[in-house]
C-alpha cells in the first residue's frame, strides 16, 4: 500500500489542514511527467458547492492552457482530476494511486 493510499484511508471529515497533509503526500509520491509542473497549491474548498477539497494544480510547460487540477473527495477517500485544455474539459474516474495519477498527466502531455 502507498503512503497515498494509507493516508486517504485514514481521513475522516477533513479539514484544510488535512487537505494540505493529502496535497503533501501526493506530491511526495507521484512522479510529474516531462512538460509539466507543480501550479497552484494552495488548498481550500472547491467552489462548486460540495465539500471537495482542491489540493493541487499542473500546468503544462509548453501549452499554458493546459491544466489538470486535483481534488480531494468528499466522503470518499479518493482524489479526482479535472482536465482543462483548449480542447476539452473532463472529469478522470477517482482514484487513490499516484501511479495513475502520473498516467493520466502523461496522456494529457
Amino acid at each position: 500500500m502507498t503512503a497515498l493510499r494509507k493516508h486517504l484511508s485514514s481521513l475522516t471529515d477533513p479539514d484544510a489542514d488535512a487537505a494540505a497533509q493529502t496535497r503533501d503526500t501526493l506530491l511526495s509520491e507521484v512522479d510529474i511527467p516531462t512538460g509539466w509542473d507543480v501550479g497552484e497549491t494552495d488548498v481550500e474548498i472547491a467552489q462548486d458547492g460540495t465539500q471537495d477539497w482542491f489540493l493541487v494544480a499542473f500546468e503544462h510547460q509548453s501549452d499554458p492552457d493546459t491544466r489538470a487540477s486535483v481534488f480531494l473527495l468528499e466522503g470518499s477517500h479518493m482524489l479526482q482530476l479535472y482536465i482543462e485544455s483548449a480542447d476539452t474539459d473532463e472529469w478522470t474516474d477517482p482514484t487513490q494511486t499516484p501511479e495513475e495519477i502520473t498516467a493520466i498527466l502523461r496522456h494529457h502531455a
